[in-house]
């Protein structure tokens, strides 16, 4: 029985491999009258509708990135899709092509080590997608048939918005091939369903089919070069995007988790292309944001300009750069993506898309964060010349992470534009630093750590007193600011500005409580408890805005007092605290409950804070289980001893209205006391 099995698969494999040596053509056959050749890395074959790829036969065994791009459509400009990624082009039997995309999540990098065959044997990948040849040319050149991968499938690209909706096949067409130095793209032109609601009145949607929209879209075939593998190691304290694997190299024992960074092959300098269709007027704020960290890397030893940056001209196919900067009508803001190599780590390609609409907001946070000290944004809340350096910030940022780093520790000042600091340009150094004679990986990894020493990326507390002195300052005369004329007063305008600012003060607010926190100073622990006094439970100004309070444009407490209750609970939480800061409840005590001294006037927002750390401390423990159980254990008993304070103000504290709420708080803690006994 077994034996029949044995000759049933032979029989089927060769069934399959005549079929597959069937199927392909005589050349002769194959290009026939009318049928199209466009040379290049990749020669093109189209006739009648059919596009046709010819792969080399010097090619086999080689890499090839496939990635793909929103032209345009649907107010998209120059938007990254989903690209297959890179593939091994492999030929595993006579008539068949594949692209196999082989698995590195565990790997032997020493290459003189003794269990590389083994490992090479045990680890063997899946062939990958298989594509039929249809005919050789005469250098022995694969040709397959990829119509149906560019016109309808998502096998090779797609794309994730909610407002395209499903493809219509029947319209679908190429209408570019252009070869370059690298490779090939294909443009086209697919249409998709739209949003009803969106374009009920839209003339496209009424004359094309369905209600459809085009959709211009650019898959890139890209042969990617022949070059020793250049890696390397990451390490935990410096800041990089990162791919995780397991190394049988390290330990003769066991396997090892390691990753290895995200960075660029700078052997030449990599060049940002700018859309023609970007504003020109912020251009300029555009190229100085990119060519920003070039200080940091001629600090790191290179020395010609890395990052340059340039308009695209009518023959740059946007598709086909490696960087490429655009502005569209979509999605405001900045985004930014990249494309990697899954062996190597390299970046291959990056898109930095800017999103019309996105300065309001940028602006409206500078005026409430920087106000208080740029006279140019409480004049011109729309200043042109604020909104250029904004924007020069976000680039900046946006393309520090387009290097390769996870954090860009940087930060923009007031009156300025954002200067790499040394933090950003020790971690520039640690990923691009060229590094010569150093042997393997493992090597230059450890020469990379003697040199950082005990470099820490913990980041340094920020002075959030000193940001929200400058946050009061501009909320005092925020109407003042956005109404400089009567006639343009807007009230949506001047309440949404304050719903940020009160947003604001709460992060800060929590900004000063996560300095309550295992590994910090008791001193400094005990500074951000007086700061929770001195800004939340005693604030000597209040955080407000007169016009908004007296026209009832909006009530603070419902916008605060969420964020406060988060805050006490996240407080609350860390029981650690006692260990490094056994003051704590002390300064609790004394600053939120007046360190219960019944003569010392309460008002009626400092019981509304007290109510609300109350409510979290119950939360809290009511909320323990298991493990955590044990950690609220002091919670309990630090519950009971405030229990019998307040008990006590209840009845003499000298204003009534607190020994009436008092009873209120009292009757909250009898509640969970009865409900754990």
């Amino acid at each position: 029985m077994k034996n029949k099995r044995v000759l049933f698969f032979i029989l089927l494999c060769v069934g399959a491999l005549v079929q597959a040596q069937e199927t392909v053509r005589p050349f002769e056959e194959f290009f026939v009258e009318g049928m199209k050749k466009i040379d290049g890395v990749f020669p093109v074959y189209v006739a009648d509708g059919e596009v046709y790829l010819e792969i080399p036969s010097e090619y086999i065994g080689r890499e090839m990135q496939i990635s793909a791009q929103i032209d345009r459509g649907f107010d998209l400009l120059c938007r990254p899709a989903n690209g297959l990624g890179v593939v091994r082009i492999t030929s595993p039997t006579e008539g068949t092509v594949c692209f196999q995309q082989p698995f590195y999540m565990e790997r032997i990098l020493d290459t003189e080590s003794v269990y590389q065959q083994a490992f090479s044997l045990s680890n063997v990948q899946p062939e990958g997608i298989s594509y039929p040849v249809v005919s050789y040319s005469g250098e022995r050149g694969a040709i397959i048939r990829i119509t149906e991968y560019l016109l309808n499938g998502d096998e090779w690209f797609s794309y994730q918005y909610g407002f395209i909706r499903s493809l219509v096949p029947a319209l679908s067409e190429v209408v570019r091939i252009h070869p370059f130095d690298e490779g090939v793209s294909f443009t086209v032109k697919r249409y998709h369903g739209v949003e009803a609601e969106r374009y009920v009145y839209s003339s496209s949607a009424i004359m094309l089919p369905d209600g459809s929209m085009p959709l211009e879209v650019t898959c890139v075939l890209r042969l990617l070069p022949q070059k020793k593998d250049r890696i390397r190691l990451a390490d935990n304290r410096i800041p990089y995007r990162t791919l995780h694997f397991k190394d049988y190299s390290q330990d003769p024992y066991c396997m090892v988790e390691d990753s290895l960074i995200l960075r660029w092959d700078l052997a030449k300098p990599l060049t940002f292309y700018v859309d023609t269709l970007f504003p020109q007027e912020y251009f300029k704020a555009v190229k100085s944001g990119v060519e920003a960290w070039n200080g940091a890397f001629r600090k790191a030893g290179l020395r010609h300009p890395v990052l340059q940056v340039k308009y695209a001209d009518r023959r740059v196919v946007s598709a086909e750069q490696s960087a490429f900067i655009s502005y569209d009508l979509r999605m405001p803001g900045v985004k930014s993506s990249l494309t990697h190599h899954p062996r190597t780590g390299e970046i291959l390609s990056c898109r930095l898309n800017i999103g019309h609409g996105f300065m309001e907001g940028l602006l409206d946070n500078y005026l409430l964060t920087c106000g208080a000290t740029d006279s140019r944004i409480r004049t011109d809340r729309y200043s042109k010349e604020v909104a250029k350096e904004l924007l020069q910030n976000e680039v900046t940022k946006e393309v520090g992470h387009l290097l390769g780093l996870s954090e860009v520790r940087s930060k923009a000042v007031c009156n300025g534009t954002l200067k790499v600091g040394e933090e950003d340009e020790r971690v520039i150094y640690f990923g691009y630093v060229p590094l010569k004679g150093t042997g393997n990986c493992y090597d230059e990894r450890e020469k990379l750590r003697r040199w950082l020493g005990d470099f820490h990326t913990v980041e340094r507390p920020e002075d959030y007193a000193v940001k929200i002195v400058h946050l009061q300052t501009v909320l005092s005369q925020l109407d003042k600011i956005v109404y400089k004329e009567k006639a343009a007063r807007k009230s949506s305008s001047l309440r949404e500005l304050y719903r940020k600012a009160i947003q604001l003060y709460a992060s800060y607010l929590a900004g000063i409580a996560e300095n309550i926190r295992e590994g910090q100073p008791a001193e400094v622990q005990h500074q951000a408890m007086m700061n929770l006094d001195k800004y939340l439970f005693h604030p000597t100004l209040e955080m407000e805005c007169d016009y908004v309070k007296a026209n009832l444009l909006e009530n603070r407490n419902d916008l605060l007092y969420p964020e406060v209750r988060k805050l006490f609970k996240r407080l609350l939480q860390k029981n650690y605290i006692r260990c490094g800061y056994p003051e704590f409840f002390q300064d609790l005590y004394k600053g939120l409950f007046n360190g219960f001294n019944s003569e010392l006037t309460i008002s009626y927002a400092q019981l509304d804070i007290q109510l609300l750390c109350l409510e979290a401390w119950l939360d809290v423990v009511r909320g323990a289980s298991g493990e955590h159980k044990y950690a609220t254990g002091c919670l309990e008993n630090e519950l009971h001893g405030l229990y019998g304070k307040l008990k006590e103000l209840s009845v003499t504290h000298s204003q009534m209205e607190v020994r009436e709420l008092y009873l209120l708080f009292l009757q909250r803690i009898e509640q969970y006391f009865r409900s754990v006994s």
